[in-house]
């Protein structure tokens, strides 16, 4: 059976679109700006210096933090358009960095990093928990580690099903819980600083909708969007928040 539940082919394809937009960019990663301060206080190193995304095309997140935080970005990712990251990083003066084009399964490291991050990864795998703990590979004695993935199970997964199910079809949901972060933190000996569910509900779909599926849709955006979603980023929960995020230490 495939690890994998997606190919280059489909990551290229899905960010096909090659103008970025600083604003756009700073729009989208500091919604995340206290887990990316987390990084920074909880950090052994009293200056971290050194940052690796692990999937880290088109570099947007990577380019944002390290721009704010003055860390010298990685992207580790087997995406063959090394333009598109490059491009990313011009917008945010930064000249010096490092793409590697590898696969992570497959790729040996010798070097490790004040800061690993991994966004929207480990989920489009079958073996999560090997993905997992192959980031501890790369993090320093002392260094912090943030993963987020999607939620897409309880509600959500029966409204995916409904009118995103091609999209639900490349996400592995059984590693969208809890317990199997909490379990990885055990195993590899890391401290929990942060855990839990987070951000409204996501009733964008990744697919054309049929008439049935565009009033689903639109009931759930104007359901969540102008009503539930204020409350949900206050009391985040499995059944309609859309993301887990952790941040660990190692």
């Amino acid at each position: 059976m495939k690890n994998e539940l997606t190919d280059k082919k489909y990551w290229e394809s899905y960010y096909g679109d090659k103008n970025v937009d600083r604003q756009k960019v700073i729009n989208i990663c500091s919604r995340y700006d206290k887990y990316w301060e987390m990084l920074i206080q909880e950090n052994s190193s009293n200056n971290p210096k050194s940052l690796i995304e692990i999937g880290g095309y088109p570099g947007r997140y990577l380019a944002y933090i390290g721009a704010k935080y003055d860390l010298r970005p990685t992207s580790l990712d087997f995406n063959s358009d090394r333009s598109a990251i490059e491009n990313t990083f011009k917008l945010f003066d930064i000249a010096d960095f490092d793409v590697i084009q590898a696969d992570f399964l497959k790729n040996k490291t010798d070097k490790q990093y004040d800061i690993v991050i991994s966004n929207g990864f480990i989920e489009h795998f079958v073996n999560y928990d090997e993905v997992m703990d192959r980031h501890i590979d790369y993090l320093k004695e002392g260094g912090t580690l943030l993963m987020m993935i999607p939620n897409m199970r309880h509600y959500i997964y029966w409204y995916k099903l409904l009118v995103d199910k091609p999209n639900l079809d490349i996400h592995n949901t059984s590693c969208m819980n809890l317990k199997v972060f909490e379990a990885f933190a055990e195993r590899n000996n890391l401290k929990i600083h942060h855990l839990d569910y987070l951000g409204g509900f996501p009733y964008s779909p990744h697919q054309p909708l049929n008439l049935l599926q565009k009033i689903i849709y639109k009931a759930h955006r104007l359901l969540f969007k102008f009503m539930l979603d204020k409350h949900l980023e206050k009391r985040p929960n499995r059944f309609f928040s859309s993301s887990i995020i952790g941040v660990f230490q190692k």
